[in-house]
């Protein structure tokens, strides 16, 4: 089965598309007062009927205007699209409403595997060295205990 997104980094808002697109997200996704739809649909969506499997935010060089943030979203029907907006003080209200309301948020993280692999790593050798410790620690002030009681 394919992956629906991609833990590649994309550098511009036309290539996350173009991926998007390929990996099924080929609506256009649109709010109106009533909630999410796309052209052509003769639906709308209330929040609860939607899931946001992933989102990439873009930040412009010098201009806060040119910050965006696209939404990879589908719904309990199936339909899967993007939703683009301004990121920032220039956001749209009715999109961070609607956004704030889906509960089902699905950020994929970019090659998580390899960072929890590291981590794991990491809490297993400090589990080893605190137990060695625990141990030798013990150890000494058993025999120190043992040698008072027996004197």
């Amino acid at each position: 089965m394919k992956r629906e997104t991609s833990s590649e980094e994309m550098n511009t808002i036309s290539e996350c598309i173009r991926n998007a697109v390929k990996t099924g997200y080929t609506h256009d996704f649109f709010i109106t007062e009533e909630g999410l739809s796309y052209s052509g649909a003769g639906k709308i969506y209330i929040p609860g009927e939607v899931t946001i499997k992933n989102f990439y935010r873009f930040e412009g060089e010098s201009d806060p205007a040119d910050n965006a943030i696209l939404y990879l979203m589908r719904t309990t029907d199936g339909v899967r699209g993007t939703l683009l907006d301004a990121y920032g003080p220039y956001a749209e209200a009715r999109i961070t409403r609607f956004v704030k309301e889906v509960s089902d948020i699905q950020k994929q993280a970019p090659h998580i595997k390899m960072k929890l692999g590291q981590y794991l790593k990491i809490g297993l050798g400090v589990i080893i060295t605190v137990g060695t410790l625990a141990g030798l620690l013990y150890k000494k002030r058993g025999h120190r205990m043992h040698g008072l009681t027996a004197g």
